[in-house]
């Protein structure tokens, strides 16, 4: 069976289409939105491949385009080995729901409500479903959480101390985000350490465009840094991470700053780019750091002491640590960065190898003699969504 994963983001979208029996990527794409036009990149497992660029984005086009040269791959092959039997997406607020579900009006509805709370993520997806349902209607469609594997968070942990109503009537909780990510992460861990999962203590760093740290102890979610939308927690490419609530109550009273522009602001202009100045690409921040750059170094420094510091919370809610993991684009390709958390870890028993760390790729153990295994892995969403469509369509 032929599946299709998509996973929207603001401006881009990763399709590939995945073998589910044996779970081989037989084709894949990526449209990203640049500052001078789109780009499109497809490869399959027959070698083929092409780039190139065009002047708009939509997800109706690049869900079209990938479709069709899937189709082009194929030619000469039989109607079974080139059809899609599935479609899975990723949606990134799940809200109420645990477990990934068959997209029905009703869900889709419900995922649009949630939208609010996920401005940079759920509006796209749904925009990839709608195209996706248009092109290939007699499918089912299954909608992935990334909230889902959080749902095994104690309450101590995804209560917030405000009243109780604001709980239980408003649904005001802490539901946690990256949950494909990390999960597929500690699996991946337990499997290149041949050591039981449940036997693990692990905090899971992804950090890419959009950053999380989570504590995974028997193989489920028992903290994590984003809470009741993805904009809490660690500092993010544009995005701000945890700020004073009061500071954004001082800037709607003293400058009448409308909600609008707050939420413009905080998941769009801070992060990187908003304490640099310059970029929301950690590569260029830390050029330019390297080059003198005052704004930029100081925007390395805050990036690290806050991932530090969520690890070392995560650490004593654990109770300890025997896996510290680095995923996603910034932990998966900065040696940089990876170093100087490792570094601000010492106290706690992270010891890294500077040769392995400098020279490894995914998937690797650049541990030094040390008690807690460090990881690099390459995040699999694609993978743990399958595996998601394939569980959800075996229980309907």
């Amino acid at each position: 069976m032929n599946v299709l994963l998509l996973n929207a983001g603001s401006s881009s979208l990763k399709a590939s289409i995945l073998d589910s029996a044996d779970e081989s990527i037989l084709a894949s794409s990526q449209s990203d939105r640049e500052e001078n036009g789109v780009r499109y990149e497809f490869h399959d497992d027959q070698g083929q491949s092409k780039t190139q660029k065009s002047d708009e984005f939509s997800f109706t086009t690049a869900v079209k385009q990938f479709l069709n040269d899937w189709q082009s791959s194929r030619e000469g092959q039989s109607t079974a080995d080139a059809s899609i039997s599935a479609v899975g997406h990723r949606f990134v607020h799940g809200g109420k729901f645990t477990t990934s579900t068959i997209i029905t009006d009703e869900v889709q509805s419900r995922l649009d409500e949630l939208s609010a709370l996920a401005p940079l993520h759920n509006p796209a997806s749904l925009e990839a479903l709608i195209a996706a349902k248009q092109l290939l209607p007699d499918v089912a469609h299954v909608a992935g959480f990334d909230t889902a594997f959080h749902a095994t968070l104690p309450p101590e942990a995804y209560t917030y101390p405000v009243p109780d109503e604001w709980t239980n009537q408003w649904d005001v909780r802490r539901y946690g985000f990256h949950g494909l990510s990390h999960s597929y992460c500690a699996e991946r861990a337990a499997e290149i350490l041949n050591r039981p999962l449940d036997e693990l203590r692990i905090v899971v760093c992804h950090l890419g465009h959009g950053c999380s740290a989570t504590a995974i102890k028997g193989g489920q979610s028992i903290d994590t840094t984003m809470g009741f939308t993805p904009l809490e927690g660690l500092m993010m490419a544009t995005r701000s991470g945890t700020v004073d609530p009061g500071l954004l109550l001082h800037l709607q009273r003293k400058f009448e700053l409308s909600p609008a522009t707050l939420e413009e602001v905080l998941n769009r202009q801070s992060g990187l780019l908003g304490v640099s100045g310059l970029s929301s690409d950690m590569r260029k921040v830390l050029e330019a750091a390297q080059s003198g750059h005052e704004k930029s170094q100081l925007t390395v420094k805050i990036f690290v002491q806050r991932v530090c510091k969520a690890v070392g919370q995560l650490y004593v809610t654990l109770n300890g640590l025997d896996v510290l993991v680095f995923t996603a684009g910034i932990g998966e390709r900065s040696a940089e960065i990876r170093a100087q958390i490792a570094t601000g870890l010492n106290c706690l028993g992270v010891k890294i190898d500077e040769t392995k760390n400098a020279s490894c790729t995914p998937d690797s153990d650049i541990s030094a003699s040390s008690t807690i295994n460090t990881l690099v892995i390459q995040t699999r969403e694609d993978l743990s969504l399958l595996r998601e469509v394939k569980k959800t369509l075996a229980e309907t």
